[in-house]
């Protein structure tokens, strides 16, 4: 298990490789840029030491900026509980799980380029395919299959009741919220686990980004464009179907908190809201019951490089544990 000295020096050399070789995209392919052709896009953080840092963030940005931003704040009440604990944060700050400080942006800059870095003594080549935008996770339906699809989710529709039973969940869901998630730990405003919570917060936003990267690549039609007697409870995202990002994010939280603690009970709970989460979306409309699958198959394959991308805010999280 790697001290947070060696973890340290991973990462100050990692930032010293990408500072010298940046990348663009050309079609579909990631290059190296000419000295004079580097698209930059800057982030700013803090360090351990509180400085401004900036961060070159050139294929995260392009994609965060299709997407993200047509959401609301990952972050929308992370306010409530505030006079609960001073400590915590929701709103503002990551926790991070290297050097134990707080990040200003909630986005993972420095975990996102370790996700972008292969282990090759060719980088150029090595990076010109990033092998976790390639998993092998099912293909969405035909348009046979797509069509009784959206005949089910017409029979959901029919079930007044149950509909209007879910509603405040739908709508509180459609952010999701940490919370959620550490409510059903028991350590929601509990001091002494800001390291578990940073780290669902920065699942959550590592995947909303992957999980754009395969709505583009695959490109499914939402289903009230299939099926306009749909009536959705939500409007629809500016983005493709399949697969469901918040079945993607939900299912990787819990499948990261099994990797922390496995076997603990907990997992089992969150597992369930995963699902509830994921069914709540085609109960609105907004996903084929394909695209929940979808986004579980894709937790589930994307888990081993989401843990190493964040090896250091996995050990921290479980640390808060033991």
């Amino acid at each position: 298990m790697a001290d947070n000295d060696s973890l340290g020096q991973c990462e100050g050399g990692l930032s010293r490789f990408l500072d010298e070789y940046r990348f663009k995209i050309a079609g579909d392919d990631v290059v190296p840029c000419a000295q004079g052709d580097r698209p930059q896009v800057v982030i700013e953080t803090k360090d351990a030491s509180g400085a401004t840092a900036t961060v070159m963030m050139a294929r995260v940005a392009m994609v965060l900026n299709a997407g993200v931003q047509n959401k609301a704040s990952l972050n929308k009440n992370k306010n409530k509980n505030k006079n609960k604990n001073k400590n915590k944060n929701k709103g503002s700050a990551l926790q991070s799980g290297s050097g134990g400080g707080t990040q200003s942006s909630l986005i993972p800059a420095f975990e996102l380029r370790r996700l972008h870095t292969l282990p090759s003594l060719h980088a150029f080549t090595a990076a010109k395919k990033f092998t976790w935008e390639q998993l092998d996770i099912p293909l969405p339906p035909g348009p046979d299959v797509t069509r009784l699809e959206t005949t089910v989710m017409l029979s959901l529709q029919a079930r007044d009741r149950e509909r209007s039973r879910r509603k405040e969940d739908i709508e509180r869901e459609a952010s999701l919220d940490v919370s959620d998630f550490t409510k059903s730990l028991g350590i929601d405003g509990i001091s002494g686990f800001e390291q578990t919570e940073g780290l669902f917060l920065a699942i959550l936003t590592a995947c909303e980004y992957v999980g754009l990267i395969y709505k583009a690549k695959f490109n499914r039609t939402r289903p009230n464009q299939i099926e306009p007697r749909l009536r959705l409870m939500l409007p629809n995202p500016a983005h493709q179907a399949y697969p469901s990002n918040h079945s993607f994010q939900c299912h990787s939280i819990a499948y990261a908190f099994n990797s922390i603690l496995p076997e603990h009970s907990a997992t089992e709970e969150l597992t369930r809201i995963a699902r509830k989460v994921a069914e709540n979306r085609e109960w609105a409309g907004l996903h084929y019951p394909s695209d929940t699958n979808g986004g579980r198959a894709l937790a589930q394959r994307f888990q081993p490089y989401l843990r190493d991308a964040f090896m250091a805010d996995y050990l921290a999280a479980q640390r808060e544990w033991l």
